[in-house]
């Protein structure tokens, strides 16, 4: 395990509170009750701890001997996103590959490339493809096994934009004009998903799959995951479990008819109680009542920030009479605390990266904070399970807002480096399909 690994473990080792939280899913992870509800949705503002329960949650449905995966919102882009990751995940969990959705895959992306072929064209008053189309293009061709009818891999590289515009007027002309999803018809991958769960149920007294960020996957999956689970074609196990975390209530279009079902159990998070608060500070060798009666007032009792003044072990009620932004009075502690200089400069030029990975960190940081990839990703604020992290919004809103203030030349430099450096990632991919597709074709 890396450091960072290693720092995660053992912040989450030390979680403290939501007990009446982590008792709920227990109790229902020890039933066999084909009535109990299935489907569990942790909600409330961001810095509440949603995704460090959900975590938790996992954890203890692995100690059942659950099969678990996780998808978090920021990797999503769609329906055969979050069905790839799931399948990745649960194969290697398993060892075990899942043909028959393999073979869906392989279907499925050379549908789509013939799709955007045969409506690529000119678009009437010049208009720019939408996101989700690029988004599509971009997976399509990057992964597909085929080529485009008349044209080649490289070729269509150099026309995606066209190509997501054809897809915007396919998905314009069918019963895609409500709700547009970058996916096209996914029914193919759905059933062969299923399909696969359907066997790995037998094997496995359970199946837990956990949605995180769903204010950010939930316009794509809304409309999918609650006819997914009601599909009476291809049924859908009853062992399987399914937990989502977001700051929005669900629809309640979508998901009516599971909670009239009493299949959905709302698990609303609230601020952390003072005797959270006061737990939480005491691993951190914190207990004079009148620095935890300060903490629990400056943080308001968000859990994102106890943890973070936690951390800076204030040792007085003077240390914490702060005035300002409440968000940027802890952040300005938070970095105060960090007395390494490198360490403290790598979290706030990193925060500009919507979505972090090493290639993009090794950019943004300096040449002596080059060596901090796995301390920052074992921050607290810092969250993601595959190769991108992200910084909770909360805290990179106060750190972008930090940098702008304090110099603007500085803030104009990293932001070339950041473009700069996804430029290269996307060369880099664009040389890599056409060295496969010269290989395929023989040289």
């Amino acid at each position: 395990m890396s450091r960072g690994q290693l720092l995660r473990r053992r912040r989450e080792q030390g979680f403290v509170g939501r007990e009446s939280q982590r008792s709920l899913f227990a109790q229902n992870l020890s039933r066999n009750d084909p009535e109990a509800p299935f489907v569990f949705y942790l909600h409330d503002l961001g810095g509440v701890g949603k995704s460090t329960l959900l975590r938790q949650w996992r954890e203890a449905a692995r100690a059942t001997g659950a099969l678990t995966a996780l998808v978090e919102g920021n990797d999503v882009h769609g329906v055969p996103d979050v069905l790839t990751e799931l399948a990745r995940q649960l194969s290697a969990a398993t060892d075990s590959p899942l043909r028959k959705f393999e073979e869906a895959v392989k279907a499925y992306r050379s549908r789509q490339v013939t799709v955007a072929a045969n409506g690529a064209g000119p678009e009437a008053g010049g208009g720019g493809a939408s996101l989700p189309s690029r988004f599509a293009v971009q997976a399509v061709v990057g992964g597909a096994g085929v080529l485009i009818p008349g044209g080649s891999v490289v070729g269509a590289m150099a026309n995606q934009e066209a190509l997501a515009r054809g897809l915007d007027r396919a998905w314009d002309a069918t019963a895609g004009r409500g709700r547009r999803e970058p996916q096209g018809d996914v029914t193919g991958l759905s059933e062969a998903f299923v399909a696969e769960l359907d066997r790995m149920s037998e094997d496995w007294p359970r199946i837990v799959l956990f949605f995180d960020t769903w204010e950010r996957s939930g316009p794509y999956l809304d409309g999918w995951l609650p006819r997914l689970v009601e599909n009476e074609q291809v049924p859908f196990p009853a062992n399987v479990i399914l937990v989502l975390a977001g700051r929005d209530e669900l629809s309640p279009r979508e998901w009516e008819p599971l909670r009239e079902a009493d299949a959905v159990c709302d698990v609303p998070l609230e601020v952390f109680t003072r005797e959270e608060t006061q737990a939480l500070l005491a691993r951190h060798g914190v207990s004079d009542p009148e620095v935890v009666d300060a903490v629990e007032r400056v943080s308001g009792g968000l859990p994102l920030l106890v943890d973070l003044l936690a951390q800076t072990t204030p040792e007085s009620v003077a240390s914490m009479e702060n005035r300002g932004d409440l968000v940027d009075v802890v952040v300005d502690r938070f970095l105060q605390w960090i007395e390494d200089p490198h360490q403290r400069e790598t979290v706030l030029v990193c925060s500009l990266a919507q979505e972090l990975n090493e290639d993009i960190f090794t950019a943004l940081a300096s040449p002596e904070g080059q060596q901090l990839w796995g301390w920052l990703c074992g921050q607290s604020f810092v969250s993601g399970h595959g190769d991108y992290k992200q910084y909770h919004a909360v805290v990179r809103a106060s750190m972008l807002h930090r940098m702008r203030t304090s110099s603007p030349q500085r803030w104009r430099e990293l932001h070339g480096r950041l473009a700069e450096a996804q430029g290269v990632q996307l060369t880099a991919v664009e040389e890599e399909l056409t060295t496969e597709w010269i290989a395929r074709r023989g040289g």
